[in-house]
């Protein structure tokens, strides 16, 4: 596991676990415990406290994850079923419109990625999949997000690097995208 690897109950609080879905990490995983989760798959769990519990999908995910990183069943960075992913995001001050074709046409990709990565496919003006290095694949979303206080359009836009050969990959995959970003970031600056 890398240092930049994180368990999620290091990277999201108590208080915000708490105010978002009405009960501790610890309230969670006690209930879990009672139902017998650590058996149930990933997708189970989550669907469990969508469906019994009403917690929003996110946060939903965000406790499956705490949940199954608590109870040995998978390391930071790591998937349920065993592979390795890193994941990485950053807010832009632009439509998705105009960002769209700095993810869509491989030229401008090429450019701020830094990689000539083969497209797997796209969904315009939404997602990109790429087949990266050593089979790894990604797929990099943009996510509309309200605009700012002065009245800018915002963006997510978040990378997911899978199948990262193993967790000592995961930290040079969040540089590559961190770099990636701030480049994005520049070329759109400029425009």
């Amino acid at each position: 596991m890398s240092e930049e690897t994180r368990p999620t109950h290091e990277t999201v609080g108590d208080d915000s676990v708490l105010a978002a879905t009405g009960r501790s990490r610890e309230d969670w995983f006690a209930l879990l415990d009672a139902e017998n989760a650590e058996s149930w798959s990933h997708t189970d769990i989550a669907a469990w406290l969508v469906d019994s519990h009403g917690v929003d999908g996110w946060w939903a995910q965000g406790v499956t994850i705490a949940y199954e990183q608590a109870r040995g069943l998978r390391e930071p960075g790591q998937r349920r079923d065993g592979s390795w992913e890193a994941s990485a995001s950053k807010t832009l001050y632009v439509s998705p419109n105009n960002l769209w074709p700095y993810l869509g046409d491989a030229h401008h990709r090429r450019e701020w990625i830094g990689k000539d990565w083969p497209e797997i496919g796209q969904t315009e003006p939404v997602s990109v999949r790429l087949r990266g290095e050593n089979g790894s694949k990604v797929t990099l979303r943009i996510d509309e997000l309200a605009p700012s206080s002065d009245g800018r359009h915002r963006v997510r836009l978040a990378a997911q690097h899978a199948g990262l050969a193993s967790g000592d990959a995961i930290a040079p995959a969040k540089a590559l995208w961190k770099d990636a970003f701030a480049r994005l970031a520049d070329r759109l600056s400029e425009t």
